[in-house]
């Protein structure tokens, strides 16, 4: 595989986890009313106004630490919701087991376009473009009371709320996210909107067979006390990696698999999301030579049945 094919699976891997989290999230499969804690009540409000977010920007930070090296990735990048689009710089760095420091630099753009999903990347001086099917009903616009759902439906995937820390300007919260309520979630979001495509639908049971393994997963939120709104989140991702890996690794059972063990047991991965300039960014705009320029490739190739 050469570094272009490897980077393009990098990167609709990764658009492949968001968008399993947002149809769990997002979808309106129905749960029992239950009774909020104040900690869940406050974070309701909270969502509340990260829904009428139409804009903003987000700098991410991604840091892996193996016995192969260091790896590091900061990506920072502005999106809207009306019309859907990103622009996102990335900045890959990693020490391989000599030490040495090597650099990849991207630049991406993200549109929707009728029931597609464009992406425009660069790298190594060439802009390609990929071109992925969504579900419009997606990013259909709420009413009042399917946004209310949709809150509950996050609450309920969490399995406890706790207020860890709290000064003069912020809330500092643990949440605990329950991964059976997750894919249950994204099973009845599959059914609900009919996915037949088989490499998806192969690519979604993997992913929660290795959510299911994961177990539960923690992460702190950062609210801003003033505006309620959040400012930053941030995952250790050591464990339930370790998890997943151990599962699939028992259903393979590689060649390799000591080696693979040790890997996992002496590397760590975190994740850091920041948050700022709520619903006043500029509205982005894809350049039109960047349009001119990008060559098509599919993501998925599909042999021609013969006749």
């Amino acid at each position: 595989m050469n570094k272009m094919e490897f980077l393009r699976k990098i990167n609709w891997g990764i658009a492949l986890v968001w968008g399993l989290l947002f149809v769990a999230m997002s979808s309106s499969f129905a749960f029992a009313e239950e009774t909020l804690s104040p900690e869940k009540t406050y974070l309701n409000d909270v969502y509340k106004n990260m829904m009428d977010v139409n804009n903003l920007h987000y700098d991410v930070a991604v840091k892996a630490e193996t016995p192969m090296g260091e790896v590091n990735i900061a990506a920072n990048g502005e999106g809207q919701e009306k019309p859907l689009r990103y622009k996102q710089d990335i900045n890959i760095t990693f020490r391989d087991a000599k030490n040495k420091e090597n650099t990849v630099m991207l630049k991406q753009y993200i549109e929707q376009n009728q029931g597609n999903l464009v992406l425009y990347m660069l790298s190594n001086e060439k802009w390609i473009k990929q071109i992925v099917p969504i579900d419009l009903s997606l990013n259909k616009k709420l009413s009042a009371s399917e946004k209310a759902s949709a809150r509950m439906d996050m609450l309920q995937c969490m399995k406890s709320v706790k207020l860890k820390k709290e000064t003069p300007s912020y809330k500092y919260i643990e949440i605990t996210l329950d991964s059976m309520q997750i894919s249950d979630a994204i099973n009845a979001a599959v059914k609900q909107n009919n996915v037949q495509d088989k490499d998806i639908l192969s690519a979604i049971a993997a992913g929660r067979l290795g959510l299911l393994a994961a177990g539960d997963i923690k992460y702190s939120v950062k609210v801003d006390k003033a505006t309620k709104m959040v400012k930053e989140i941030d995952m250790d991702l050591t464990e339930p990696i370790r998890k997943g890996a151990g599962l699939f690794m028992e259903i393979g059972n590689p060649k390799d698999r000591t080696k693979i063990e040790d890997f996992l047991a002496n590397s760590t991965l975190n994740m850091q999301i920041t948050y700022s300039k709520y619903n006043q960014v500029d509205p982005v705009v894809i350049p039109q030579y960047v349009r001119d320029e990008a060559k098509e490739v599919k993501t998925v190739s599909k042999a021609t049945p013969k006749k």
